[in-house]
């Protein structure tokens, strides 16, 4: 008898069981000792509050503290309107990504209770400040990839490496990977073409590829319509193959692309819509019904209540659609997003990464840009990728 497919439903609820299951780190550090204001061997004082104890939340490193003024500082030095764009974009993906893990899995109800305000720690992983998740590493996987003569083997490479020996992670560890991906790293591991490995049944279509595609944007100078589009469906198909995954990747590379060009938000949807419709009728028009709320622009006037916050490829897709258009700033978004709960690393990370091409790299808060793990090293990272794709 055959292995039981599970569903989306079911295959959330397991990552939910694991990741409860898997936390036993009990130590927590606060920010203190990578701010400039930190007074060694004094755990109540600082520089900035000298004269009475730091904030409680901060001791206890639930919660950032707002006059965290890092001893690291990365100057990005953005010089123009389309550096503006390119690292905004990145850095907006990483930062949404950062500040959704402390609280993945929490219930709206919780967030309502609980809004989030500011970067937190030592939630759902117990991650310290700063650290960011798969959806990140599997998108510097990417980045890297090209970095190095882009193939489809060297992307499956990185994968390996990110789920094998913990590299393009922000502390060395991998703490989170979805189920899909895992079993298709798991046959790349075994051999088996990596466009091959990803699954292909309906119930294949969770997020985890559309988390990662986003450097895709940025090929406008390097390939035509047609190669990115190609491009677009070989990357998802190495985790996630189905039709509706390849969609929801196909249609937010594009609108990405827009706004890097430097449309207006409804005019770059409005493109994104006609192009999907005219390049993408004849093989995904079975799909078209699944996007209906999107295509046909009704997502922009849905309700809070109507947004679902989940891992499935179209509620993704559509609540970083509504925040888009109902928003309007990048921490406006990606507290948004947040605080809608559930998938909340995923989806104020791809919201995050259009508000942060759309609004600028210089629209997002400092303190969090400083905040991030590794971020010298993804800078690095960035500025080498953006030179490769614009030779």
């Amino acid at each position: 008898m055959g292995k039981k497919q599970l569903t989306l439903v079911e295959r959330w609820e397991l990552d939910i069981k694991a990741y409860e299951k898997g936390v036993n780190v009990k130590t927590s550090t606060p920010q203190c000792k990578k701010c400039r204001y930190f007074i060694k061997k004094n755990a109540l004082h600082c520089d900035i509050y000298i004269n009475e104890k730091k904030p409680r939340d901060v001791m206890f490193c639930h919660k950032e503290c707002l006059s965290f003024n890092s001893n690291n500082i990365l100057d990005i030095g953005v010089l123009n309107e389309y550096d503006n764009r390119l690292y905004g974009g990145i850095f907006g993906f990483c930062i949404g990504d950062m500040l959704g893990v402390p609280v993945e899995f929490s219930t709206r109800e919780e967030r309502d209770n609980d809004e989030v305000k500011e970067l937190r720690a030592y939630g759902t992983y117990h991650q310290p400040f700063g650290a960011w998740s798969d959806d990140t590493s599997m998108m510097l996987c990417l980045i890297d990839a090209f970095n190095y003569g882009f193939s489809m083997d060297k992307l499956a490479e990185n994968f390996v490496s990110y789920y094998k020996d913990g590299k393009f992670t922000p502390n060395g560890v991998m703490f989170d990977i979805g189920i899909s991906t895992q079993n298709a790293i798991e046959k790349i591991i075994h051999g088996i073409e990596p466009v091959k490995c990803g699954g292909s049944s309906e119930m294949d279509n969770g997020n985890g590829s559309l988390m990662r595609i986003l450097p895709l944007a940025y090929l406008e100078n390097k390939y035509d319509e047609e190669q990115i589009v190609k491009l677009v469906e070989n990357v998802s198909s190495i985790t996630h193959s189905h039709d509706r995954s390849k969609l929801a990747c196909i249609l937010y590379v594009e609108l990405a692309s827009q706004l890097i060009q430097g449309k207006e938000k409804l005019e770059a949807y409005e493109e994104t819509i006609e192009l999907i419709r005219k390049k993408c009728n004849e093989v995904y028009s079975n799909e078209f019904k699944n996007f209906e709320k999107i295509l046909n622009k009704n997502v922009i006037n849905f309700r809070r209540e109507e947004i679902k916050s989940t891992g499935y490829v179209i509620d993704t897709l559509e609540a970083v659609l509504w925040l888009f258009f109902n928003k309007n700033s990048y921490e406006e978004m990606v507290l948004g997003a947040v605080n809608l709960g559930g998938d909340t690393d995923t989806i104020a990370a791809i919201v995050g990464g259009l508000s942060g091409i759309y609004y600028g790299f210089n629209s997002i808060p400092d303190r969090w840009v400083q905040n991030v793990e590794r971020k010298k090293e993804i800078m690095e990272m960035i500025s080498c990728f953006f030179k490769i794709i614009n030779d």
